[in-house]
């Protein structure tokens, strides 16, 4: 079992039920439910891809709660200004 295992899991069953309104309808406020299910996914991924990063500890975190905490915002500003590319030659 990986260390990261278990926040994951958490993370992604309270996105889960971001998902479902008060009244049992799918669509919540990511944007629905297909909407939600891709931003689901992109931050997922966005996820994964900061803790590939060599970034310290506490960098890594505050980019992940960036993301958490503003799903559509923290995606965009982690593409823009997070990646750290290298050019290939």
């Amino acid at each position: 079992m990986s260390l990261y295992s278990i926040p994951f899991t958490f993370i992604f069953l309270s996105y889960l039920c971001n998902l479902v309104n008060a009244d049992g309808n799918i669509g919540g406020y990511i944007g629905g439910s297909i909407g939600g299910l891709i931003i689901i996914i992109l931050d997922i991924i966005a996820i994964f891809d900061v803790l590939g990063t060599p970034r310290t500890i506490v960098g890594k975190l505050l980019w992940i709660l960036l993301i958490i905490i503003f799903p559509i915002g923290g995606l965009i500003i982690w593409l823009l200004f997070g990646r750290k590319t290298t050019p290939v030659i």
